[in-house]
């Protein structure tokens, strides 16, 4: 089980919550009733802000596809997106409808 812990997205449902290895995490926050964005048909407005709060990063495996969008949103840089598919890990901005829970993170909304 992971730490999960949702932050500045609404104080009644900001929280740390378990979840399971690999559970996307906006099946996590629909269940919990975190307001994290979720659209699918734009995900430019699906941008969160991840941090690791492990000692040691956690292997992520992204698809190239999200690192791309990323880039094409503005939210990392092309290095940042070959650092992580270099070393295997994942950027601090990611779309929250393609991301798994790897391990204990903290979610907040992306600001720019």
């Amino acid at each position: 089980m992971a730490k999960v812990i949702f932050m500045h997205f609404d104080t009644k449902t900001d929280g740390v919550y378990d979840a399971k290895i690999g559970e996307p995490i906006v099946r996590l926050a629909k269940e919990k009733g975190v307001p994290v964005p979720s659209d699918t048909k734009d995900y430019s407005k699906c941008l969160i802000t991840v941090e690791n709060l492990a000692d040691e990063e956690p292997t992520s495996y992204m698809e190239d596809e999200e690192l791309d969008l990323l880039v094409q949103f503005g939210a990392i840089s092309a290095e940042e997106a070959e650092q992580c598919q270099q070393f295997t890990i994942s950027p601090k901005v990611r779309i929250a409808p393609m991301m798994l829970v790897k391990g204990d993170i903290l979610v907040k909304p992306f600001k720019k």
